[in-house]
């Protein structure tokens, strides 16, 4: 994946290739902060609407050069920063998810990672709420380290939760696991349902990846290389070239 903090768009280009990859996504980054929701929730509004236009323009610009785009997302800091906090009640949780629910679908934005969850009770009650809301708009994940059983624990009962959910096309047949992972040591992943955005990304900073989706590409390469141990300097150099 490819990442890159930005305050413009994606440049211009008028060159034609036919890349031996596809682009899986291209996924915005933003940090949510509680007060986002205050005064109509009109901060929110600037950050989902400016991840928006960088994320069309950059599928514009991808499309012109001949990549095939098949997605464009956002993906938000952990959802126990802004979503759940101290001060904050079941209420709020809904209409907060309500909130970013609605202007996604006004910026036709279909992908949302609301990131990892870092706290057990939250993995067992807020993730099943988040991947409910229809019409699935919403993937989330629980971070789960070494040896922590608790919060394997936690993530197991979470999936199963989720598995047993049927109020909608969006989780029949478990279907709402597709967009929960359990995963560790995860920052700044364009996919989903692990993405999230980086640690150190700024509160009023918008930064983007390109997931690439290129397993005939890889395959190749691997052939190219014969060994483990010219892998390394095979894939680094072809692929800095087609990039």
């Amino acid at each position: 994946a490819l990442l890159a903090h930005c305050s413009h768009a994606f440049s211009a280009t008028t060159t034609t290739i036919m890349p031996p990859f596809r682009v899986r996504t291209i996924t915005s980054f933003v940090n949510i902060d509680p007060s986002d929701f205050d005064n109509d929730s009109s901060s929110l509004k600037e950050k989902i609407t400016a991840c928006s236009r960088l994320l069309r323009d950059g599928e514009t610009q991808m499309t012109t050069a001949g990549y095939e785009v098949q997605t464009i997302r956002i993906a938000t800091n952990p959802f126990g920063e802004w979503l759940v906090t101290a001060d904050t009640e079941d209420d709020d949780v809904n209409k907060r998810l309500d909130e970013l629910n609605s202007l996604l679908s006004d910026c036709d934005i279909n992908f949302c990672s609301l990131g990892p969850s870092h706290d057990p009770e939250h993995t067992t009650t807020i993730c099943p709420e988040i991947v409910s809301v229809a019409p699935g708009r919403f993937s989330c994940s629980a971070n789960i380290n070494s040896g922590d059983t608790t919060a394997a624990l936690a993530a197991a009962t979470c999936i199963k939760s989720i598995s047993l959910k049927d109020d909608g096309d969006h989780l029949q047949g478990g279907l709402g696991n597709f967009r929960f992972a359990a995963a560790s040591c995860i920052d700044t992943v364009p996919f989903f349902p692990g993405a999230r955005a980086p640690n150190d990304l700024g509160k009023d900073t918008i930064a983007f990846a390109v997931g690439l989706e290129n397993g005939g590409f890889a395959r190749e390469l691997l052939r190219e290389a014969g060994s483990i141990e010219k892998v390394q300097n095979v894939f680094r150099d072809k692929m800095r070239k087609e990039l």
